[in-house]
């Protein structure tokens, strides 16, 4: 349970800022400590205070609460420092797991550091760690990229750089866009990475897929995905990518959507930086391999 120390106040009279850590999905995994961070608070600052408020209620205590998230204003920022300047303590949570990796929150941390304010992690679940638990991969250094770009041409780029590190990569992904990342991830690393999904983690449904990249991406069905999908990429080679695709994999897969050879050997010189020549050979190649004309 939380103690004195969680109710000493910061330098000057100055209040507190609590990082709380709260569940995935099972409400069991709230921390003691938190449910009593999060019952002291004057007030609690949520991503969405619908989420906090069903937290609430499951604790059985209602609280004050006030929305920050990431489209919050200016003046929203400065009412919440002012709550801290005299003396009140708020306790800022996301949606899930830990705020501030990939939610909103570092800008109301550092305005709080530089107020002189006491500032004090609450840990707690966290998608991130869980998947890569589950994963079975080695985790002694990982390297967690957040949400990969929308665009696709900017999320094969952006892959690229990724792919080639000897650690495993950690992703959060929308359930509508998981099917276009492991597309990609097939084109830039190959059908063989290894990667895990963790969809619902921590709840009643909750399933984790680990094997290949193009095994995963057959069993793939966003239809039945909700909230947020972690993924984690298994490990690449010794040096970092240039965030170049592999170009015999794009010819092979464009050659398979049925491009002509003329736009299959367009894009590899687009994509991957090969001149005409070159392109045309693996994209000549690759329509061979599917029984087209020499």
């Amino acid at each position: 349970m939380a103690g004195d120390r969680e109710d000493r106040i910061g330098a000057q009279g100055k209040g507190t800022l609590y990082i709380v850590g709260t569940p995935l999905g099972n409400l069991q995994d709230l921390s003691p400590r938190a449910a009593e961070v999060l019952r002291r608070a004057d007030l609690i600052a949520a991503e969405d205070t619908r989420r906090v408020t069903k937290l609430l209620a499951h604790l059985g205590f209602d609280k004050p609460t006030t929305s920050f998230h990431s489209y919050s204003s200016t003046a929203k920022l400065g009412h919440l420092m002012e709550r801290i300047e005299r003396g009140d303590s708020i306790a800022m949570v996301s949606d899930a797991g830990m705020p501030c990796l990939s939610d909103p929150g570092a800008e109301l941390v550092a305005a709080a550091w530089d107020a002189g304010a006491r500032v004090v992690p609450v840990p707690g679940p966290c998608a991130a760690v869980a998947a890569l638990a589950v994963s079975g991969l080695p985790a002694g250094r990982f390297l967690f990229a957040g949400y990969p770009p929308r665009a696709r041409g900017e999320r094969r780029r952006f892959l690229g750089r990724l792919v080639s590190h000897p650690w495993p990569t950690v992703l959060y992904e929308a359930p509508g866009r998981v099917a276009g990342l492991l597309e990609d991830l097939v084109l830039v690393a190959g059908a063989d990475r290894f990667v895990v999904i963790g969809r619902e983690l921590t709840k009643l449904h909750e399933e984790v897929l680990r094997g290949p990249a193009g095994e995963i991406a057959k069993q793939w069905d966003a239809a039945r995905a909700r909230g947020e999908v972690t993924v984690v990429v298994g490990p690449g080679g010794e040096e970092p990518s240039k965030g170049v695709p592999d170009p015999k994999a794009v010819a092979e897969w464009l050659a398979r959507e049925g491009l002509a050879l003329g736009r299959v050997a367009a894009a590899l010189v687009q994509l991957c930086g090969l001149d005409r020549r070159r392109a045309y050979e693996l994209a000549r190649a690759a329509s061979q391999s599917l029984g087209g004309r020499p």
